[in-house]
């Protein structure tokens, strides 16, 4: 905008001094020359007008364009940032629904030991009363006892799967975080390579995760440079 209107006053300044020799010349002429000099002033302030509407309309029609390429790209982040959040939401929600199943388990499992040691010890009374079910009441115990040992061994690997379940989830989580887009404001005086220098990332990519086409941007723009 600021050439057009430098190139305007230079096109006027021509005509400014052409008025000012025609008013301000010592010299007479005729009122039909006059009238023809003043004419031909008129004609090319009116053409030196016409290319500064020209000017003005091919500068507010860049800033359309350049304002629809900044909504596009802030759309495109918007969506990019709504997808990732779905996704870790539905994976975190998956976690959720194990740990629950696990949990459930768990309790069911806790609550069967606990029944079986009430019936060790309701076994042990019974076998102090009467010495004839000794035996009887000693096989019992040895099968409820192998049994407690095979469930305290399911119970000692769920509670390790639970654990590598939980470093899994911690592990997830840690990814998410640095997998988040980091965005970068462009301030005057950058550039890309600027830009990509200081983030570590090449020119290129910068340009792909970025979907620019040119090497043009904006003081304000947003830009990823989130590192591959």
């Amino acid at each position: 905008m600021f050439p057009s209107i430098f190139r305007c006053m230079y096109l006027l300044l021509p005509v400014g001094m052409l008025l000012c020799f025609s008013s301000c010349s010592p010299l007479k002429s005729s009122p039909k020359e006059e009238k023809h000099q003043m004419e031909l002033t008129l004609h090319e302030l009116q053409t030196n007008l016409d290319d500064l509407r020209h000017d003005v309309h091919c500068f507010q029609t860049d800033m359309q364009i350049l304002d629809g390429k900044i909504n596009h790209h802030e759309n495109s982040l918007s969506g990019l940032k709504q997808g990732y959040l779905e996704k870790q939401e539905e994976r975190t929600n998956e976690l959720y629904k194990l740990f629950t199943e696990f949990d459930k388990k768990l309790a069911l499992l806790q609550s069967s030991f606990h029944n079986e040691g009430k019936d060790i010890k309701q076994l042990t009374s019974h076998a102090n009363e009467t010495s004839s079910a000794l035996a009887q009441y000693k096989d019992r115990i040895n099968e409820l006892e192998k049994q407690i040992l095979s469930q305290n061994s399911k119970f000692e690997e769920i509670v390790k799967l639970k654990g590598t379940l939980e470093t899994l989830a911690k592990a997830i989580q840690n990814d998410a975080s640095r997998q988040q887009v980091k965005i970068y404001k462009v301030k005057a005086g950058d550039s890309l390579e600027k830009i990509a220098r200081a983030h570590q990332i090449s020119v290129e990519y910068l340009k792909r995760i970025n979907n620019l086409e040119q090497d043009l941007i904006v003081v304000g723009q947003d830009l990823k440079v989130s590192q591959p």
